[in-house]
């Protein structure tokens, strides 16, 4: 039976003698201020950034399949069970609070106080992304649909997202996009 909510005991351990810090699946940690890598991030340029930001997010999304017995399992869950692991997972190594929301038929997910979250959301969407990749295995597109303390991004397919990140760029409401998404003309999300 898998576990139906998160549980941080003993997901991290500081072993001070030997200067190590470790997550419940045995991989060493650095902690590092968020503005330093930030600036390294920065500085890589757009391609490498993403690359290390879905690189980041792959091991929490498969630490939650792993956890909840596989992706088949993982996909047989329910979408509120997933993503209380997979915030718990963001909230281990300090990437902020995690939350679901239902519009219909699409989902977005909420990450709040995020130290990602810095006038270039990118960098969070595609931890997102990663994540959601890792604990399903398919490919998976996170769309800003509104930035700030509070970040909202809209899981789709490719297709899905393509629209609606144009309709945004052409100053379409995220709400107004939601609604184009759900008619048949528009797109499935």
């Amino acid at each position: 039976m898998s576990p139906s909510s998160f549980d941080p005991t003993k997901a991290v351990t500081f072993d001070l003698t030997r200067g190590l810090v470790r997550l419940d699946d045995d991989s060493a940690r650095i902690l590092v201020p968020a503005s330093a890598l930030l600036s390294l991030v920065k500085a890589a340029g757009p391609q490498a950034a993403t690359a290390f930001a879905q690189a980041l997010g792959q091991p929490l999304g498969a630490r939650v399949a792993a956890r909840l017995a596989g992706a088949d399992s993982l996909r047989a869950a329910a979408p509120e069970t997933v993503i209380d692991h997979l915030g718990g997972e963001m909230a281990l190594v300090g990437l902020g609070s995690l939350a679901l929301e239902r519009w219909g038929r699409a989902l977005l997910l909420v990450v709040d106080r995020s130290p990602l979250a810095q006038d270039d959301f990118s960098l969070l969407g595609a931890v997102l992304e990663g994540a959601l990749q890792g604990a399903t295995g398919r490919p998976v597109h996170c769309v800003l649909l509104n930035g700030g303390a509070q970040c909202r991004f809209l899981v789709t397919s490719e297709a899905a997202a393509i629209k609606a990140r144009e309709w945004l760029q052409g100053g379409v409401s995220w709400g107004e996009v939601l609604a184009r998404l759900h008619t048949p003309a528009g797109g499935a999300s």
